[in-house]
Order: structure tokens, then C-alpha cells, then sequence
């Protein structure tokens, strides 16, 4: 048992034989929803890269002459219908400089976008682990968890987002400014500036804080100039949405990772699922001034798993973040000594999306939350601050 619990039995050939395992099993889900499928759509009847199509969809429309128009719910929805031939039920609710992406999407065919974008996002990981990890096999490793086609599968943004995130964590040290400069890339996902303003803040990397600041005002001034001021009054309205499609789980609890989707399939008011939430939120900020002072891979792992720690919209397939930063984690684990159960809970992480939403569906089981709370309590053991 003492064996199991402290994860020696995951060698590097076992780990290796899983890896290779879940690999083909995640390539032939893929290539099954591509192959068996009709025109655009999967064998399940919905859009090829699913989430996708919001992404192309808005891109489609603001290539039309009114990019306003790509937060009109029932447009787009009407739009996606008019492209697929089946009713799909989707929402734009992203900030108009993520349009600097749909629309170039948004102008070619939607099979080949969907496509691009895949390949795209992950070969942006897998640089970056290959740079976290300096090592092919590890790479490798990491990139045949579970969670590669959960993101693939449903065409989303979350290997992008952990990309820029790893890459400017990666390197804040020797080159603050385009650390910076790739932070304010994520202005897309504005919640994210709950933990990267106190990283750079607490550590008093101001090339870096400056960096950041003039990547956001240089992408939210091209939006501007590109997609109209009006772009920003309908995406602020659209916010709405977005919240209530949270509050209520229209998606479904059981889909999302967060500490406040998980409070609220238990039960919880949406009152209480916030101060969850924000407890969550205080503890991620106080991670991060814990590990301010640690080794550069412990407080960029402190920086990861805060980024999911402290925001509600966090469905499975945005556990990239926690995967990102568990790959910082494990270099910190290999230049030292392992301790207790580190080995076993990276294990675990690693395999969460393969059985996260089936355990909070039907036993009400909170996986996803319960692993980035684990790679949390990790690293806060390893932040001791000199």
C-alpha cells in the first residue's frame, strides 16, 4: 500500500507503456468523430470541433462588415444552422481582440479552419513543454493525457491559453519584457489578470508589468481600429450571458472544474458558490506571494494552478493550465528529491479528464477541482519563501 500511495510503482517504462496507450486510444476517438461523421458534422450529429464553431462563426460574421453582430446570440446561432444544417446551440462571449483570431479562421472553409486551429494550439503546447520538460519523452508523456483530446475534441482555445501562459512564465527571468509582452497576449481572457498582476507585482518585475500593460492597450487599440468601438459595447452586454449560463449550469456543472460550478452541484446558492469562489480566488493570490521567493519552476506551477483556482468559468477541458503547471511542478521534483505522494498526485492529474465529468455526473464527485486543489497543496509545500 505504501508502495502504491507513494508512486514508485509508476516507472518510467509503465508510465510510458499508459502513455502510449491512451494515446491511441485519444487518436482514434478523434479521428472517429472526423471520419465517421457527415460533411461538418461528427457521428454524435454536432459541428466537427464543437466549441469551434463559435470561434469560425464570429469570425464569418465580422468578415461580413459588422463585427458587432458576432455577439448576437441568435445570429450566430442562426448562422451556425445556415453552415451545419443542424440547430447547435452556442455563444460568443469573448472580448473582441480574440476576433484578431476567428476572423482569419472565419474566412476559410470551415473544415481546414478547425483543422489549423487544432494543429495549431497543439504544436503552441508542445513547444512549450518541450520547453518546460527538455525532454522528448516527457513531452510526449504529457501531451498523450486525456485531456489532449477533450481539447481537441472540443475545438477550444485552452492549449493556446496554457501556451502563452507557459511561455511567458518560461521567461519572465531572462526576458521580462516579452514575458510581459505574451501575458498581455491573454487579454482575451481578462480573469487571468487576477494572478498574473500580483506574480509581477509580488516578484517586482516591472519590465515585465510594463510589457504587459503595453501588449493589452496595443491588442484592445487594434481591436478598436479593426473591429469598431461598438465590438467592445456588445461584447460588455453579452457579459450577461456568460454569468448566467455559470449560475445556473446551462452547460452542466458536472462539465466545469471550478470551485464555484462544484459548490453549485452540490447544492450551494449562487451566493454561496461566490464566496467558494472567492475563497479560491484569495488563496491562489496567497499561493502566489508564497512561492514569490521559491525556485522559478515552483512559482510558475504556483501561477498555473492559481489561474484555475481563481476563476468560475473553468470547464474541464481548461484544466491545460493545471496540466502546464504540473509539468513545472515535476522538473522542480526531478531536481531534488521526491516527496511523499508527489508522484502519485501528478499521476492523477494527468489521467483527471479521463474519468472527471462521468465522477461529478453521477457521483456528484468533483475530480477536476479535487486535482488542482492537490497540485496546490504541492506547491504551497515547496514555496517555503527564503
Amino acid at each position: 500500500m505504501q508502495s502504491f500511495l507513494s508512486g514508485a510503482w509508476l516507472t518510467r517504462d509503465r508510465v510510458s507503456r499508459i502513455a502510449v496507450i491512451c494515446a491511441i486510444i485519444g487518436l482514434a476517438m478523434l479521428l472517429f468523430l472526423w471520419l465517421a461523421g457527415n460533411s461538418t458534422l461528427d457521428f454524435f450529429g454536432k459541428p466537427i470541433g464543437s466549441d469551434f464553431a463559435a470561434f469560425w462563426e464570429a469570425g464569418h460574421i465580422a468578415n461580413q462588415g459588422n463585427p458587432a453582430r458576432a455577439w448576437d446570440q441568435a445570429l450566430l446561432n442562426g448562422s451556425v444552422e445556415t453552415t451545419h444544417g443542424v440547430e447547435y446551440g452556442t455563444a460568443w462571449i469573448y472580448p473582441p481582440v480574440f476576433l484578431l483570431v476567428a476572423v482569419p479562421l472565419g474566412a476559410m472553409p470551415y473544415l481546414p479552419a478547425v483543422l489549423v486551429w487544432q494543429l495549431f494550439s497543439l504544436l503552441a503546447v508542445a513547444v512549450v513543454l518541450k520547453g518546460i520538460l527538455r525532454s522528448n519523452r516527457d513531452t510526449l508523456v504529457a501531451l498523450a493525457s486525456p485531456l489532449t483530446p477533450l481539447v481537441l475534441a472540443n475545438g477550444q482555445n485552452s492549449f493556446f491559453t496554457a501556451a502563452l501562459l507557459g511561455a511567458g512564465l518560461l521567461s519572465l527571468e531572462r526576458r521580462p519584457a516579452l514575458a510581459g509582452t505574451l501575458f498581455g497576449g491573454l487579454v482575451y481572457k481578462p480573469q487571468l489578470g487576477v494572478v498574473i498582476a500580483p506574480l509581477l507585482l509580488f516578484t517586482r518585475n516591472w519590465r515585465g508589468l510594463a510589457g504587459a500593460a503595453f501588449a493589452t492597450v496595443a491588442l484592445v487599440g487594434l481591436s478598436v481600429v479593426l473591429f469598431g468601438r461598438e465590438s467592445w459595447i456588445a461584447w460588455i452586454d453579452s457579459l450577461r450571458y456568460g454569468r448566467l449560463y455559470m449560475e445556473q449550469g446551462y452547460v452542466g456543472f458536472y462539465k466545469s472544474s471550478s470551485l464555484f460550478s462544484t459548490a453549485r452541484s452540490w447544492g450551494a446558492s449562487v451566493g454561496l458558490a461566490y464566496l467558494v469562489q472567492a475563497a479560491g480566488t484569495i488563496g491562489a493570490i496567497a499561493l502566489i506571494w508564497k512561492a514569490r521567493a521559491a525556485p522559478a519552476s515552483v512559482r510558475s506551477a504556483a501561477v498555473c494552478v492559481g489561474a484555475a483556482l481563481s476563476t468560475p468559468y473553468l470547464l474541464d477541458y481548461d484544466m491545460a493550465v493545471v496540466g502546464v503547471g504540473a509539468a513545472f511542478l515535476y522538473v522542480e521534483m526531478e531536481k531534488s528529491r521526491h516527496r511523499p505522494y508527489e508522484r502519485l498526485t501528478l499521476g492523477l492529474i494527468w489521467a483527471a479528464p479521463l474519468y472527471s465529468r462521468p465522477a461529478a455526473q453521477f457521483a456528484l464527485l468533483p475530480l477536476g477541482a479535487l486535482a488542482m486543489l492537490a497540485l496546490a497543496f504541492l506547491v504551497w509545500r515547496r514555496s517555503d519563501a527564503k
